[in-house]
């Protein structure tokens, strides 16, 4: 084996974005889904994602697993020794030693991803936008809804999704400040034909039910009622609730508000319970499946490009495809097919 073949020691503490090929690893991680299976031959094995603040990597621990696999859980910290290999066009660790991580030493929050966006900016500019408001019944309803204990510390903390778009602390208040963005824009460029005031409010609520949907203690998982409600109706019964909390609340105000917010997944095959009907409800979901698979683009190129194959990402079930980024072949040159879309 050649010098430039031989496995590169890393050293403790290592990040996962800067994991390569044939490193030999030994550093903590962030434990997410765990799973211990069987071989066909009846031997036991663990798999499961390791995880920092850069991304995730997955592992498999094919030994030695002396009941490890029966103590190792969702959000877990753990020490590893290990191999960086590639399976399935995908890097992977091959973990030869575990342990749980002892008190102290390491910290979980710094494990968790987290938002690269100034809080305190996204959370003002919400405000702004609650506070131009020309509907004073809009204007009572967010306020309200802001101003209730707890609530912005939540809003401000919660991912926007366990494992996809924005999966991050801050992620959902990044994603819904994102939103109201665009959707500002929109509704100028389409003027009188659009209830800007609703169509804003709609942005600012439509996500609202995954700070009761998703936890974020211990990683990132559903909770007991966003695993049998979701995020969807969780939201609708949230703002419904503090509708009736406000007299002479406008009865179609109401209904167009909670429509907006149970459609704005757009089809039933996605999770929504209504398709949109109106042109609030079609430029929220719109923009909505926008920033999330923009988003989601980003993070593949960021944490999961292809290894094998440069300006490429690896092949992603959410999107049925592997995505290019450039930067591999100049513009004018033979770009090729990946093997997935031949």
């Amino acid at each position: 084996m050649g010098m430039e073949e031989r496995s590169k020691v890393a050293p403790e503490r290592v990040a996962v974005k800067d994991l390569k090929l044939h490193d030999t690893v030994t550093s903590f991680f962030l434990v997410r889904n765990p799973q211990l299976r069987l071989r066909k031959t009846g031997e036991a094995f663990l798999t499961f994602l390791l995880a920092d603040q850069t991304g995730e990597l997955p592992a498999v621990m094919w030994e030695d697993l002396e009941g490890i696999g029966e103590r190792v859980r969702e959000g877990d910290l753990v020490k590893v020794q290990g191999v960086v290999g590639s399976y399935q066009g995908e890097m992977q660790l091959t973990i030869q030693r575990l342990r749980l991580a002892q008190t102290g030493e390491a910290t979980l929050g710094d494990f968790l991803p987290t938002t690269e966006a100034d809080v305190t900016s996204m959370l003002a500019f919400l405000q702004e936008t609650i506070h131009a408001f020309t509907s004073d019944p809009l204007k009572h309803l967010l306020s309200r809804i802001s101003e209730r204990e707890g609530f912005r510390e939540a809003f401000a903390a919660a991912p926007a999704a366990k494992g996809l778009h924005h999966a991050y602390l801050g992620g959902l208040l990044e994603h819904t400040v994102s939103v109201v963005k665009l959707c500002k824009a929109i509704a100028s460029h389409y003027g009188g034909a659009v209830d800007g005031d609703l169509l804003l409010a709609s942005a600012i609520l439509h996500d609202v039910g995954k700070i009761f949907e998703l936890t974020w203690e211990r990683g990132f998982d559903y909770s007991d009622e966003g695993r049998l409600l979701g995020h969807i109706t969780q939201g609708v019964l949230f703002v419904e609730e503090q509708i009736e909390q406000i007299p002479d609340f406008p009865p179609q105000l109401r209904m167009e508000l909670l429509h907006n917010i149970l459609s704005h997944h757009g089809q039933y095959e996605w999770g929504s319970p209504r398709r949109p009907k109106t042109v609030e409800a079609l430029i929220l979901h719109a923009v909505e499946n926008l920033d999330g698979k923009v988003n989601l683009f980003l993070k593949l190129v960021k944490q999961h490009p292809d290894p094998h194959r440069g300006g490429w990402t690896v092949f992603h079930r959410s999107f049925e495809r592997p995505l290019f980024f450039g930067g591999a072949e100049s513009p004018g040159g033979s770009l090729g097919v990946p093997p997935e879309e031949g």
